[in-house]
C-alpha cells in the first residue's frame, strides 16, 4: 500500500497451514485483530474459512507511517501476534521498546 493508511474490507479463503499474522503479513493488512474470522477467535481458523479484514490498513514498512493510531494490549497477547512477524520490529522501534517480549495488559502501543 503507498499510502499510511486507508479504510479496506477484505476477504480472504484460508488455506492449510495459514495464520491470520500470514494473511496479514501477504496482503499487507494489520493489525491482526482487525481480522473477524468465523469462530470469533483470530488463533483458531481452518482451511475452506473466510476471513474478512474490517479496518484501517496500516502500512508496516515504517517509511510513512506515523503511529497516530493506538492498540491496546489485552492479556495475553504478544507484538508479533498483535502486528505480524513483519511489522512487530517496528512497532517495538516506534514505542521505544527495551524489551519486545515485555508487554503489558492495558498497555499503549502506538502504530
Amino acid at each position: 500500500m503507498t499510502p499510511a493508511s486507508a479504510a479496506s474490507t477484505t476477504s480472504v479463503r484460508v488455506h492449510s497451514g495459514d495464520t491470520i499474522s500470514g494473511i496479514a503479513a501477504r496482503t499487507g493488512l494489520w493489525p491482526v485483530t482487525a481480522w473477524s474470522v468465523p469462530s470469533g477467535n483470530i488463533n483458531l481458523i481452518y482451511p475452506g474459512n473466510i476471513v474478512t479484514y474490517r479496518g484501517t490498513a496500516t502500512d508496516t514498512n515504517g517509511s510513512t507511517a506515523t503511529g497516530n493510531r493506538v492498540h491496546v494490549v489485552k492479556s495475553g497477547e504478544t507484538l508479533s501476534g498483535i502486528f505480524g512477524a513483519n511489522g512487530w520490529r517496528r512497532v517495538a522501534q516506534l514505542n521505544n521498546l527495551a524489551n519486545p517480549n515485555l508487554i503489558y495488559p492495558g498497555q499503549w502501543l502506538h502504530y
